[in-house]
């Protein structure tokens, strides 16, 4: 799709107004990012951060080192995906969520790094309101008019419905000058799922999973998009904090292999619509029509990091829907130390060939604190039969790298006498390791639950045990920090401004 098309596309639907571009050598209809001169896009996605968390305090600068050991070790990284969770808001006051959020954003500005970010469970509390956070992130990083990122909100609702990071980011070709076509589209969306913003009152939970409206935003646009692509679908790639419930019946099933399917899997995943089962099915059916869909990739669950392939053939049970396009889901790893569990830290490095977008493949393996590489695979039609060697389980000391060396699943397997989810025992955990995913859910009926997503253990020992819920003391905020109306979010990933003329942006090649 040339920009003229695109540049249609977005005024007719949102009255968006075309931005200047920046480093492009002439007008840059829309603000997004390019190929690279390699013809490739990278992508580093760290996940649950976890800042803030007053269970483990003084963690903080561990994990900011953590992101600038992998970015330092991938330093052609073209965007920076921070997949939700970017903090334990629920342990942060009102009036200092911006300052935490500024330990994150100013080391990514101070490498000229690119970034957008998804919302998390833990992002959306009683004392954190993410439609604020995303204010400030924006505000932030676009500052002198340039654009660093496209976190945004495009979808109107109701706040605890529809949550806020719902937007996307389009990818040009590396070639055609100040005219290239649209080659590539990332989409972010908002699995909610942690409490209402209502600082000092009740605690009341809000669904995790991706809501109608989003979902309904969100096939209109593709939609559109394909149709102003001459009817060709549009290859891209999802990023959502709680994964989608198929990743759980995936993991029942005892279809994953770990020499097929690298990667830790470490506990029993929590995904969308913990306890209101096919909530979540509006957002997989659309995400399995939308044909050139490569990946989807989620965080949440700390002790899990591989890729399945969601298989138009062979059906998953227990699955909704049973069968998929052949797209791929893929959890990154903890790169917090904030946070439950102490396996290595990291980030998940994508890798998008320009010359490869029709075929539906991509690289990407997770990279480590200490240097190294975990999981390196291939995301391709043949993922799932091509066997890769197995992922080692290095562990983080209390004071970063250098905990140990771990096993493997290999020595995993040789102890697992039964199928996962069969047998239960439970003991005691570390108390380090004592932390909830804080899970919420809406019924069918409309009432609200709350659901601490019990971990329990399998007589497979890499299998974790029961996993506590920690409840941090309530903070109270101060006069000056009550929330104001829904904040300046735009419908388009570009924030609306009261100026006649529209501010220049940094679309990075």
């Amino acid at each position: 799709m040339k920009r003229e098309a695109f540049l249609w596309l977005l005024t007719a639907t949102a009255g968006a107004t075309p931005l200047v571009g920046y480093n492009q050598g002439t007008d840059f209809d829309y603000p997004g990012l390019r190929f690279d001169f390699d013809r490739k896009f990278r992508i580093t996605m760290f996940n649950d951060l976890h800042l803030g968390d007053g269970a483990r305090p003084g963690t903080d600068d561990k994990t900011i080192g953590v992101m600038n050991k992998v970015l330092d070790a991938e330093s052609g990284t073209d965007l920076v995906v921070l997949n939700g969770d970017l903090t334990s808001c629920e342990w942060i006051s009102p009036e200092a969520v911006n300052s935490v959020l500024d330990k994150i954003i100013d080391p990514l500005m101070g490498r000229k790094k690119p970034f957008t970010a998804t919302f998390g469970n833990h992002d959306m509390s009683q004392t954190c309101d993410t439609r604020r956070m995303g204010e400030h992130i924006w505000d932030k990083a676009n500052a002198g008019g340039r654009q660093m990122t496209w976190t945004t909100s495009s979808v109107k609702g109701d706040y605890n419905d529809v949550g806020t990071s719902n937007y996307y980011l389009p990818v040009y070709s590396m070639g055609g000058g100040g005219n290239p076509e649209l080659k590539m589209v990332l989409w972010f969306f908002d699995s909610k799922g942690g409490r209402q913003y209502q600082p000092g009152g009740a605690d009341v939970p809000v669904s995790d999973w991706v809501d109608q409206k989003v979902v309904s935003w969100f096939k209109l646009t593709r939609d559109q998009m394909q149709a102003d692509n001459g009817g060709k679908p549009l290859p891209s790639l999802a990023f959502v904090h709680i994964p989608p419930s198929v990743t759980v019946a995936f993991q029942q099933s005892g279809q994953r292999k770990p020499s097929t399917e690298p990667g830790l899997n470490e506990e029993l995943i929590g995904a969308q619509a913990n306890s209101v089962p096919d909530a979540d099915g509006p957002f997989m059916q659309a995400l399995v029509e939308t044909e050139g869909l490569m990946a989807v990739f989620s965080g949440h669950d700390h002790g899990i990091d591989w890729c399945m392939k969601y298989s138009a053939t062979r059906a998953i049970p227990k699955a909704n829907p049973a069968t998929g396009n052949n797209m791929h889901l893929c959890f990154g790893r903890h790169t917090g130390y904030g946070g439950y569990s102490d396996w290595m830290r990291g980030g998940r490095h994508i890798v998008v060939d320009e010359d490869a977008l029709g075929l539906n493949v991509l690289e990407t393996w997770v990279r480590l604190e200490d240097g190294s590489v975990s999981g390196r695979v291939t995301l391709n039609s043949s993922y799932s039969e091509d066997v890769y060697p197995l992922v080692g389980k290095k562990k983080s000391s209390a004071f970063g790298v250098g905990g140990g060396a771990g096993t493997n699943e290999a020595s995993t397997l040789a102890t697992t006498t039964t199928t996962m989810m069969t047998t239960t025992t439970t003991t005691s955990l570390p108390t380090e390791m004592i932390y909830s995913k804080h899970n919420s859910t809406t019924s069918s009926s409309g009432q609200t639950q709350t659901t601490d997503i019990s971990k329990t253990q399998t007589t497979d020992t890499s299998k974790p045990t029961t996993w506590t819920k920690q409840t941090p003391p309530m903070l109270k905020p101060t006069p000056s920090a009550t929330p104001t109306q829904t904040p300046r979010m735009s419908p388009l990933p570009t924030k609306p401004t009261t100026s006649k003329s529209a501010p220049k942006i940094a679309a990075r090649i």
